[in-house]
């Protein structure tokens, strides 16, 4: 609904501005937040602005029953395409069921289930339009070729204006444990049974976060990953892995293993395995040479992520909204550098060794024969709060509406046109014909070479094809 206009833009305008501005424009959910993005050329961000601060303070005015009844139906198509009826698609959906009890929001998909799209209305959208999307719960981050007073000035007279909305307290931290081992089967439309293994762990933020994150990278992340080395090289597996899932309430270490197509996916033989390379972490523990090589990745990972426009403000509005701390990624690192092999190992005795998991063996329609174990689980009735229908006179009462001493319906025009500054450039040849261009950077401490050699198809076309009898 955030795309479909507010009261000064009309329907389908807010993707037609920007795209003809040869801008990009998304936003994305997930368990903890909800983003809207666009990047654009830099004399286009008053607009931008403006464009903004009118779904924040003018949005409901725009909402119609056709618009809600569109939008619920697209969110339907959506959840059957990237869940029910695509391969695997179900399987964290249903470990969340397992992990979570019915009370902790993490135990449903933030899409939900059909059931819930058919209960609301219009009316409940806009009750949660106000409940949640009030400036003081809100993060605005603005990077790029921009002028920093008028920047502030522009957001200032935009969006000053809009009224908060209800207050929105920090929510508590919501890690949770398994008393035993659960064991949950999906039959799929797939050839390749699945296993998938999780363990509950901490929460973003958490002193032992980072410690978590190197553990998965050591028992499933690479090449040269304890799952990877025992399982996928030695052909026992079509595909193996791990991470750990971080958000922000809760964490959750996954372990995964694809098996062979027919009886050689039996789900039970392979969790063995996977047990048997997890004990050997237990047995044998993780080398600094293997810690420091997995650090440095990561720390690279993190520092190429802000060589971008769109990548800085990303950053600057997560940590914003989570740690409260937009220089947050400080305290990231730091604690990253702070891993030793011995922080690695408490995490997984902490967390992993002999601790109970779920278990969700995936496998084909008609063929439970290759699932892990007999299953255990099946998920509590859904705790549904009594749904109270919302009359167009109760939203009244919470609608708040900005006061202004400009015309908000006039769309700010862009500044004057902008042009692409190419960086200056070095260039010279070296004594062997090796000619080298190059130019400085100092944004991000990183160093990028590419050596090009013109020695593909087009000119393996131009010789002469030696013929053998």
């Amino acid at each position: 609904m955030m795309f479909q206009g507010s009261e000064h833009v009309g329907d389908q305008e807010h993707f037609r501005l920007i795209t003809e501005a040869g801008g990009t424009l998304n936003g994305t959910t997930n368990r903890d937040r909800t983003n809207y993005f666009e990047t654009v050329p830099a004399n286009q961000l008053e607009k931008m602005l403006w464009l903004e601060a009118d779904r924040m303070g003018f949005l409901l005015g725009a909402v119609s029953q056709k618009k809600f009844e569109i939008q619920r139906s697209t969110v339907k198509n959506e959840r059957a395409q990237r869940y029910e009826n695509r391969p695997y698609g179900l399987m964290y959906e249903r470990m969340g069921e397992a992990l979570f009890p019915r009370t902790h929001p993490y135990s449903w998909q933030p899409i939900g289930y059909v059931e819930d799209l058919d209960r609301v209305d219009v009316n409940d959208l806009k009750a949660f339009f106000l409940r949640w999307y009030g400036p003081n719960n809100a993060t605005l981050t603005i990077g790029g070729d921009i002028d920093k007073a008028q920047t502030l000035a522009w957001v200032e007279k935009y969006f000053g204006s809009i009224p908060r909305g209800p207050e929105v307290d920090k929510a508590a931290k919501q890690p949770v444990t398994l008393d035993h081992n659960l064991y949950l089967t999906l039959e799929d439309n797939i050839q390749q049974p699945m296993l998938l293994m999780a363990w509950p762990t901490s929460y973003n933020g958490a002193t032992d976060e980072a410690s978590l994150d190197m553990l998965a990278r050591v028992i499933g992340g690479g090449k040269n990953s304890l799952m990877y080395q025992n399982l996928v090289k030695t052909g026992e597996v079509v595909d193996a892995g791990a991470f750990h899932d971080c958000a922000e309430l809760a964490c959750t270490m996954y372990v995964y293993a694809m098996g062979q197509s027919g009886d050689k996916g039996d789900l039970k033989t392979l969790r063995s395995k996977v047990t048997g390379v997890l004990s050997e972490l237990g047995k044998d523990g993780v080398t600094a040479k293997s810690v420091n090589e997995l650090k440095g990745m990561v720390e690279a990972s993190a520092i190429f992520g802000l060589q971008s426009v769109s990548g800085k403000v990303s950053q600057l509005a997560a940590y914003e909204t989570f740690f409260g701390d937009p220089g947050y990624l400080s305290t990231e690192l730091g604690n990253l550098r702070a891993v030793t092999p011995q922080s690695i190992e408490r995490a997984y005795a902490k967390y992993i060794q002999n601790h109970p998991s779920v278990s969700l063996s995936v496998v084909p329609k008609g063929k439970t024969s290759l699932q892990a174990a007999t299953p255990n689980f099946t998920p509590a009735p859904r705790i549904i709060p009594e749904h109270k229908q919302l009359s167009e006179a109760d939203l009244k009462k919470q609608l708040r509406e900005p006061v202004d001493d400009f015309d908000r319906s006039v769309m700010p025009q862009p500044s004057s046109p902008v042009e692409a500054v190419m960086p200056e450039l070095y260039r010279f040849t070296l004594a062997n014909g090796i000619k080298v261009l190059g130019t400085e950077y100092q944004e991000t401490p990183t160093v990028e070479l590419q050596l090009v050699v013109p020695a593909g198809v087009v000119l393996s076309r131009k010789a002469k094809p030696v013929w053998h009898s």
